[in-house]
């Protein structure tokens, strides 16, 4: 068996009574906001994220299968600091300004070596299907301040405990168990660095920049996990970060690694600001931060360079294939000529107006959903302004993408505290350290799926 489905689960879901169905999605309910599945509003004030109660059910080849291909992405994400160096061409795709490119000659130092990462890549992969291995796209990548690490095993932990009969009932004889955990992912890949730099790891920070009080909520929930595996671990400011005597400390624990939530912009926005991040600077060269500065060129606009013949031989024939057969074309909005999906010579910005309806705009480096436009949900005069807006090159650049189909999936949510069956759009998101991978799938109304824009979780099971 290549691939399973959740049908029998909701084979057995029908067979319930209605009030036993509404008792159980009440439960995942009340469990999600014990558990920590929860982000900050605008407002700054946490909301439950809601769970569906049918959950994606995976086979061990499709794990596996999954694994490799998130594996040969990465490689070639690992690529481009390299190319950067030697292409000056690369400096208009993959921007950075002064500011970020003083931190990352820091991480040239021979010392911060260690490509410590744990990330995860977006895609439109769903699993039920016996095309799942030809129809998925990768849409984006995410190695820098990932959201989910703790949100993917919580929602897992829900869905075995309020169906575990059912899923008994769905899958006699089989055994169910979670995706692999990315905490889990996240404490290996800390070991890992820790033992590469001659260290054993015993104690951990994470950092996130207590500016921005909105969005995912989740180093609490890492923090405790960490110190159940017998770590110290404490969330903190980068600007509590400090070195003392030759050691590093926050919120006076002595660390060995840093974990961060911050991406390289903040940073530097942190140091305009009048603050020193001598602390931090050490722990770049040192090799000491999770994920290193060498992932900053997971930007969306790297999706170009991989989508773009010209580059092509700058890449392995398998990672070729890849790119070609499950990369959206992508490109970064400028006044230009480039290749278009068929490797015609288009004027860039005359072809994003015209194709509108099949095509995405997002902000190259911006998260959560944030200032995504889908063509063919904005009339013209509104698509014309984004890309005007993009076209200025202020200080946030934008990339355009061709719309990649989604799947929708149908299954149950309360509404006025009685069952009902709702359909949802669903994408996959692959978690990945150096050696492993795990996901979680979310799902939404908006065509735009984030949990940060009000969707919601999907849990992932394995079937064995």
């Amino acid at each position: 068996m290549d691939h399973a489905s959740s049908d029998p689960i909701r084979r057995q879901l029908a067979r319930l009574s209605r009030q036993d169905l509404a008792d159980r999605l009440h439960a995942v309910r009340a469990l999600a906001a014990v558990r920590g599945l929860r982000y900050l509003d605008d407002n700054s004030r946490p909301k439950t994220i809601e769970m569906a109660l049918v959950p994606w059910v995976l086979t061990p080849v499709q794990v596996a299968f999954f694994g490799r291909v998130i594996r040969t992405l990465a490689d070639a994400l690992g690529r481009l600091p390299g190319l950067y160096a030697r292409h000056a061409a690369l400096r208009d795709i993959l921007p950075f300004d002064e500011g970020q490119l003083s931190w990352l000659g820091l991480a040239r130092h021979p010392r911060s070596r260690p490509l410590a990462v744990i990330g995860r890549l977006d895609s439109t992969a769903t699993f039920a299907h016996a095309g799942w291995r030809r129809t998925y796209q990768m849409l984006e990548p995410n190695t820098v301040g990932v959201g989910g690490v703790h949100y993917a095993p919580a929602a897992c932990s829900i869905v075995l405990d309020v169906l575990g009969d059912v899923l008994e009932r769905a899958f006699p004889g089989h055994v169910m168990a979670p995706t692999p955990d990315p905490r889990q992912l996240l404490l290996e890949e800390l070991v890992s660095v820790a033992g590469r730099l001659g260290r054993r790891l015993r104690g951990v920070a994470l950092i996130e920049n207590t500016d921005y009080t909105t969005g995912t909520d989740e180093f609490g929930s890492l923090a405790r996990y960490l110190r159940g595996q017998g770590l110290k671990a404490t969330v903190t400011d980068p600007r509590h970060v400090r070195r003392t005597n030759g050691r590093l400390t926050a919120d006076g624990i002595e660390v060995d690694l840093v974990y961060r939530d911050c991406e390289l912009s903040e940073f530097v926005e942190i140091e305009d600001a009048g603050h020193r991040l001598t602390a931090m600077r050490q722990a770049v060269r040192e090799g000491r931060l999770v994920s290193g500065l060498m992932w900053e060129f997971d930007q969306k606009a790297s999706w170009e360079l991989f989508t773009d013949a010209r580059w092509a031989r700058h890449f392995t024939p398998v990672q070729q294939r890849l790119f070609r057969k499950h990369l959206p074309w992508t490109r970064m909005v400028r006044e230009a000529s480039v290749t278009d999906p068929a490797g015609r010579r288009v004027d860039l910005p005359a072809y994003i107006r015209r194709r509108k309806d099949a095509l995405v705009l997002k902000p190259n480096s911006l998260y959560g959903g944030q200032g995504v436009v889908v063509g063919r949900t904005v009339n013209q005069a509104s698509w014309e302004r984004t890309l005007a807006k993009a076209l200025r090159r202020g200080s946030e650049r934008y990339v355009v993408q061709r719309l990649a189909p989604i799947a929708a999936h149908r299954f149950p949510v309360l509404d006025g505290g009685s069952p009902h069956e709702v359909e949802r759009r669903v994408v996959s998101g692959f978690f990945l350290n150096s050696t492993g991978v795990g996901l979680v799938g979310r799902f939404s109304e908006d065509p735009v799926v984030n949990v940060s824009r009000g969707g919601g979780l999907l849990p992932a099971l394995v079937v064995h």
